[in-house]
């Protein structure tokens, strides 16, 4: 069994925190977070305060977190060399779906020799897109490093694209809901931990969530509407049914004519 710490990429997020815990206080191993500033990104400070709150937390909760939750190793996203192959990948990929800092995240492994990297993508309950990409290429559950299972894309998946831009990652949380996240959490007494999580991308000048973007409505579709208000929720809800959809089609719309353009 490795003794080198978990890698893990977090962000201050739901999912990702989730995992963070799960090592630290079940796992009882050591986690060494990665965090990617994008400074194009609305959230970016808000994400980093949230760790920041939610580290000081823990270690009031579980003093031993002082030592075994190490220091955040912080990279820009400017910094990270390009790749022709892993950008020409994400490209194709995204046109079924896939957000846009995956293929920065496997090129920033990529630069630094990173193979085991845990990223927290769960269960979703609805898996469309690029979720069908991944879950068709995933392998069966297998032994990580560190003891406990998890599940890798192989270098032989079917689709290569798919391991070019997720073969670096190790999912562990990928047969986990997030139901079972927030039972689990209730259980373990952690729901004051999660409560301090963040998800939005584009939050308002009150610094509270838009409803509005990807991980929003995404919140909002898996029972999480509550940590998003109640008037945001409502645009959320007309926002969906009218422009959401519009936007999706004009961005397939757009990354397919650039395929097509390099095709040529």
């Amino acid at each position: 069994m490795s003794g080198q710490p978990v890698e893990i990429f977090w962000t201050g997020g739901w999912d990702s925190t989730f995992r963070v815990l799960t090592v630290l206080l079940e796992h009882r191993l050591p986690v060494a977070p990665i965090y990617l500033l994008d400074r194009t990104r609305a959230s970016t400070q808000i994400e980093i305060e949230t760790m920041d709150r939610i580290r000081e937390a823990l270690a009031q909760a579980y003093p031993e977190t002082r030592t075994t939750l190490l220091p955040t190793t912080m990279s820009e996203v400017a910094d990270i060399r390009p790749d022709a192959e892993i950008e020409a990948a994400g490209a194709r990929l995204a046109t079924l779906g896939i957000g846009s800092q995956y293929p920065w995240l496997a090129r920033y492994c990529k630069q630094h020799g990173k193979h085991e990297v845990e990223i927290g993508a769960e269960r979703a309950v609805h898996v469309h897109g690029a979720g069908v990409v991944l879950f068709d290429n995933l392998s069966q559950p297998i032994p990580s490093p560190h003891g406990y299972m998890t599940r890798r894309i192989p270098p032989d998946a079917p689709n290569h694209d798919a391991w070019l831009i997720f073969g670096a990652f190790s999912f562990a949380l990928i047969d986990t809901t997030r139901a079972t996240m927030v039972e689990t959490s209730r259980r373990n007494g952690w729901e004051p931990l999660m409560g301090l999580t963040w998800f939005c991308h584009r939050p308002g000048g009150d610094q509270r969530p838009c409803g509005l973007c990807n991980p929003c409505i995404n919140a909002i579709d898996e029972g999480f509407g509550w940590r998003i208000p109640r008037t945001r929720r409502v645009l959320s809800a007309i926002y969906k049914r009218t422009l959401w959809p519009l936007r999706k089609s004009a961005r397939k719309f757009v990354l397919r004519r650039r395929m097509a353009t390099r095709g040529s």
